[in-house]
């Protein structure tokens, strides 16, 4: 069986170590591939130094989450890849994690994606963003076993869980493929359980092995409304909407560019310069979108962006 981990490290070096042990002191055998986005720290020499028999693929510059994992999905699908899983720099796995989620997918292979719990970094708590989804995620399942201490199934189905370690069975990848290039840091993994769902295959959280996620990192403090970020959601929010392969969507995008103008038309009106600004920018960044193709080769069976 060929198993291989993928994780893209950028300025990694707070976790890199920690993570990479932890994968290598895994129960089954396992080939490490890290695509460097052009970190500025020590983390691609580190590596080197340090980490003989893992495969360092390093970037000229950041192309984005996504399309790196892409490069790494890609070398373990020309390896003959059995399975590949997804893993961030700032996780760590338990030994027997990767080979409790592989007889888990074969026991299940309806399941297109398979993680694990997510606890945060020092292990205490569940993981924030794992909580937010398994909350809302349109299934209580997990959460009415667990406080009811009832019997755990072996899976349990969601739409949508976020990819932080995610075991992905070749299946996956020549069905679905890769990520989609329209992202370039969140939103990738949203737009992906989209098409796993679509193409009938089913996402799913195993109950019988953690991961510790150390991503108080990516906790920021509040959007600031006209700020870099609030236009970086406000766009991802676009994208994970409009090229939703389950839905026809993306054949209203022109009603949403004509309504953002109104809003910036009205907010000039009312003698709002601010919003009129912010408005006029939303319609600039969206002006040029068209996801037909993304559409359209997202609902063919292939190994799409690999």
């Amino acid at each position: 069986m060929k198993v291989y981990v993928i994780i893209v490290s950028y300025n990694g070096m707070k976790w890199i170590d920690q993570c990479l042990s932890s994968l290598l002191k895994s129960n089954i055998d396992i080939q490490i591939i890290v695509v460097d986005n052009a970190s500025t720290d020590r983390t691609p020499a580190f590596i080197k130094e340090n980490y003989k028999t893992v495969v360092l693929l390093e970037q000229s510059k950041n192309i984005g989450f996504g399309k790196a994992n892409n490069i790494g999905l890609k070398m373990a699908l020309e390896g003959k890849c059995d399975f590949s899983f997804l893993l961030n720099q700032d996780a760590f796995v338990a030994p027997e994690t990767i080979e409790i989620l592989i007889k888990a997918s074969e026991k299940n292979p309806e399941f297109g994606i398979i993680s694990p719990i997510h606890l945060n970094g020092a292990g205490t708590y569940l993981d924030t963003s794992f909580l937010y989804y398994i909350k809302n995620g349109g299934n209580s399942d997990f959460l009415n076993d667990s406080i009811l201490n009832k019997d755990k199934q072996d899976l349990y189905d969601y739409r949508m869980i976020n990819a932080a370690a995610w075991l992905l069975p070749v299946g996956t990848l020549k069905t679905v493929g890769g990520f989609s290039p329209i992202f370039f840091l969140y939103g990738e993994d949203d737009n992906y359980c989209q098409r796993v769902y679509y193409h009938g295959l089913k996402i799913g959280i195993s109950p019988s092995t953690m991961i510790r996620h150390d991503s108080e990192n990516n906790i920021h403090a509040e959007i600031v409304k006209g700020s870099k970020r609030y236009y970086d959601i406000f766009l991802n929010r676009i994208k994970i909407k409009y090229a939703n392969v389950n839905t026809n969507d993306y054949k209203q995008l022109n009603m949403l560019k004509n309504y953002q103008l109104k809003k910036a038309v009205k907010s000039l009106l009312k003698g709002n310069v601010e919003d009129f600004q912010i408005n006029m920018k939303k319609r600039r960044l969206i002006k040029d979108l068209d996801f037909t193709l993304d559409i359209v080769e997202g609902r063919k069976k292939k190994a799409n962006y690999l």
